[in-house]
């Protein structure tokens, strides 16, 4: 087990959504020294939780550093700092542009993941290696989805995502590698990309705008708060299986995604039909896939603790709060290379 007061945690794609929280939770409820690396100057506060009404942690630091292009400079920053645990968000991650050019995805997921990994386990300091991974790489599924459930992507990212996480396997099994793949159900919160479906619904209503449901927005999705999301992380550190994969997710929680814009549309006052309209359904998109997280529970002692309204009702109220500069940034994924 890794003493986690201790220790030093590098955060690969540290400006995600989800590498941004991941390091405000470690420094909140850890004494851990964080290291974030991204492609991208750090964001405006508005996405970053460690920096929003917040003071700037002495026990972070932040390098900009793309894992394509930079290979040499991170292993030699990785080996200069010796941390202890190295968390990878650093992926190209929007689904439906991956069509337009499949090996940059690769790129990315499959091909830098693989020799950044192969090169790290080398190295003796790095006592676990957690990959987030994507339920993706299941397709669409029927009934509950568990971790040994066989791999059918139907989308270019899908299918880069699941072949990082084969390599990864068999780095683990073949080397001991320490690798934990980590697949959650969609993660929502405060400082999300303007484009996800929960903050792209409050911006779209508040700007007077028609919200697309693609194919009717019939997809079955579950919502996991990103709070939650972390807390399975840290335990994840903390545990002693060096290697394992776990599934997260709200149990029973399955809701369509013209269910999840009615319930936005709901908290706003507005009417869900006069607020949306049906556009045609991406190809290769997913109808359903619900994770069976009975692993994480068990092993990790682990559950979700944000409800899907407070989550909602507290993106609204940070969307609301940063109007003034939310309404002019763009509001659809711009694709980076």
């Amino acid at each position: 087990m890794i003493r986690v007061f201790n220790m030093k945690v590098a955060v690969l794609g540290s400006n995600s959504f989800s590498g941004s929280h991941m390091v405000d939770y470690l420094l909140e409820h850890t004494g851990a020294e964080v290291i974030g690396l991204s492609r991208s100057p750090e964001y405006d506060q508005v996405f970053l939780p460690y920096l929003y009404k917040k003071d700037r942690s002495d026990r972070f630091r932040f390098f900009q550093f793309d894992l394509n292009k930079d290979q040499e400079k991170i292993l030699s920053l990785l080996d200069e700092e010796k941390p202890d645990v190295v968390i990878n968000y650093a992926a190209q991650g929007e689904v439906r542009t991956s069509w337009n050019d499949p090996a940059q995805w690769f790129q990315t997921n499959c091909m830098s993941l693989v020799r950044l990994a192969d090169e790290l386990s080398k190295r003796d300091y790095v006592k676990r290696f957690i990959q987030a991974s994507t339920p993706e790489v299941y397709g669409s599924c029927s009934g509950n989805v568990e971790e040994s459930f066989r791999y059918r992507p139907s989308t270019p990212y899908a299918a880069s995502k699941a072949a990082g996480d084969l390599f990864l396997t068999a780095l683990s099994s073949s080397k001991g590698f320490p690798v934990v793949l980590t697949r959650a159900a969609n993660v929502y919160g405060i400082h999300q990309q303007l484009y996800r479906i929960i903050p792209r619904t409050a911006i779209y209503l508040k700007l007077g705008k028609k919200i697309q449901l693609h194919g009717g927005g019939m997809a079955e999705r579950s919502f996991i708060h990103i709070r939650d999301n972390c807390a399975a992380v840290l335990k994840m550190i903390r545990s002693k299986s060096p290697s394992e994969i776990y599934h997260l997710s709200p149990n029973g929680s399955l809701m369509k995604i013209r269910d999840v814009v009615r319930f936005v549309c709901d908290k706003m006052g507005h009417d869900f039909e006069k607020s949306t309209e049906v556009v045609g359904k991406p190809t290769g998109q997913d109808s359903v896939y619900e994770l069976d997280s009975s692993r994480a529970r068990a092993e990790l002692d682990w559950d979700c603790s944000v409800k899907f309204a407070d989550g909602v009702q507290e993106t609204v109220e940070w969307i609301d709060e940063n109007w003034e500069f939310i309404k002019k940034q763009s509001h659809e994924y711009v694709h980076k290379e």
